[in-house]
């Protein structure tokens, strides 16, 4: 059993190295030398755990789709419904180095998911989730009276996903003009127009 969570603690140390290499060099940095030496640990080690750079490419987007849920899991009890759609939408932007860098590689990983069913697969069901969890919110907060009947549910969050990967993206990629303050400036603007736009 020590023996196990020692190898998954292992394992994890070397999908979060990936990540910042990932992260600071792009994909084309991702090579497993690069990761090993970011991690510590020899490459022989890597490759004891991980077969090749997909399998290790794929273990370390698992790890950053658990460390989104475990955030989104903490706001699933705020109300009101805004509220918690706000908090829920922030922990999606990179409004901090951490998030930043979770952003970049998202950004680096999405063109591998073109050419590599599993990663496709994974993608999709990451998007799904998050469809699916933002439209029962917005479906419960007309339910409560905090939207008006208008709103289409499904409609408003395939609309608020694309707004967050688009804003998100362009955090990334012109942090000059998209910082975190407009973000969140942008953000309540944009919540603002779905709960209030007919008062």
């Amino acid at each position: 059993m020590v023996r196990t969570a020692d190898a998954e603690t292992r394992r994890m140390q070397v999908a979060d190295a990936l990540l910042r290499v990932v992260a600071r060099d792009g994909l084309a940095g991702a090579k497993l030398v690069n990761v090993a030496d970011e991690a510590g640990v020899s490459v022989g080690l890597v490759q004891s755990y991980f077969r090749s750079k997909t399998d290790l490419l794929r273990f370390a987007v698992e790890a950053l789709l658990d460390r989104t849920e475990r955030r989104v899991d903490d706001v699933r009890s705020v109300r009101p419904l805004r509220e918690a759609l706000r908090q829920l939408a922030e922990l999606l932007l990179p409004l901090d180095d951490d998030r930043r860098d979770e952003a970049a590689v998202w950004l680096a990983f999405l063109p591998v998911t073109l050419t590599d069913p599993e990663m496709a697969a994974m993608h999709r069901a990451a998007i799904d989730r998050q469809l699916a969890g933002v439209d029962r919110a917005f479906a419960a907060s007309r339910t409560l009276g905090e939207l008006t009947r208008k709103v289409d549910p499904a409609l408003e969050a395939m609309a608020l996903t694309a707004f967050l990967d688009g804003l998100s993206n362009y955090m990334v990629t012109m942090p000059h003009v998209f910082d975190a303050e407009s973000a969140r400036r942008m953000l309540r603007t944009y919540l603002d127009r779905i709960f209030e736009g007919d008062e």
